[in-house]
């Protein structure tokens, strides 16, 4: 089912894309061939992707997968209320545009941190988090390309600013090579982001399970929350700045951050864990 799901997110993707493209023609002039080129190669991996996870009979990976799918409706969720946020509230607030991305960070992260409890191997816990991207992926482009399509008046109004300086005459031909080119960045950016913080949830699961080791356990509790604020603090001063300052504020802020949040799931769990062997302990 998951298989099947994916390849027809694909397909229902690849539609929209060319729907797109057939209406306004204008979009795929110049660069806007390689744009969609690029998404549609793209877009094919995904689909092998999901024929390869229907024909899956391991019941390990069918396991991660199936718990990096049910994070990655998660995520689909998250993406979706931040569009039309993005779409519908005009002044939004420094925490009500970062929140959403950091939300996503943890929700990767405990796609690793998940897979890797329940199977106890990091390739497991990568294949859940790039499952978990793909549909979480799918499920994005399928809303933001239909919203785009339907709504292009007040997209087209959005877009102002970045029409006036592209050169190009045609408003709707913009906004189609737009949805071309943010469908290849977050194509490639979503499952690359997904197997660097389901691989550090992992890796950060496996060593808080450890029970040698409670008392670094105990410190990176209490440190998670330090790097965290680190993190936050740079992108909020990134936010403050001139855009061409902002780049290593940015990078060093959502390092940081996701190094925190990949700590969060497994934290719990460790918490969780501790506290049923210790309810236990007592009622025996």
């Amino acid at each position: 089912m998951l298989g099947s799901g994916i390849v027809l997110g694909t397909i229902l993707v690849l539609s929209l894309v060319v729907a797109g493209v057939m209406r306004h023609r204008e979009s795929v002039q110049g660069s806007g061939v390689g744009l969609l080129w690029a998404d549609l190669t793209l877009l094919v991996a995904y689909g092998s992707a999901g024929i390869l996870v229907w024909k899956q009979r391991s019941p390990g990976t069918i396991a991660a997968t199936m718990l990096g799918a049910q994070i990655g409706l998660l995520v689909g969720a998250v993406a979706i209320a931040n569009h039309l946020i993005e779409a519908f509230v005009l002044a939004r607030p420094f925490v009500l545009i970062i929140s959403p991305v950091l939300l996503a960070l943890a929700l990767f992260g405990m796609a690793g941190a998940a897979a890797w409890e329940r199977s106890g191997s990091v390739a497991l816990a990568v294949v859940g988090g790039v499952c978990c991207a793909i549909v979480a992926t799918l499920i994005t482009l399928c809303f933001a390309i239909s919203f785009n399509l339907l709504f292009a008046l007040r997209v087209d109004w959005q877009l102002g600013e970045a029409f006036a300086a592209s050169g190009m005459i045609d408003r709707a031909g913009f906004r189609v090579r737009n949805i071309l080119e943010a469908s290849s960045e977050m194509l490639v950016r979503m499952p690359l982001l997904a197997i660097c913080l389901a691989f550090a949830g992992a890796i950060v699961q496996a060593w808080m399970s450890c029970e040698s080791r409670r008392a670094l356990v105990l410190a990176a509790r209490f440190l998670a929350p330090f790097v965290f604020a680190l993190g936050a603090a740079a992108l909020w001063h990134a936010n403050a700045i001139e855009r061409a300052a902002r780049p290593p504020f940015v990078l060093s802020g959502v390092l940081l951050t996701g190094i925190a949040l990949c700590a969060a799931y497994p934290s719990w769990s460790a918490f969780h864990g501790s506290t049923g062997r210790s309810r236990s302990a007592g009622n025996s």
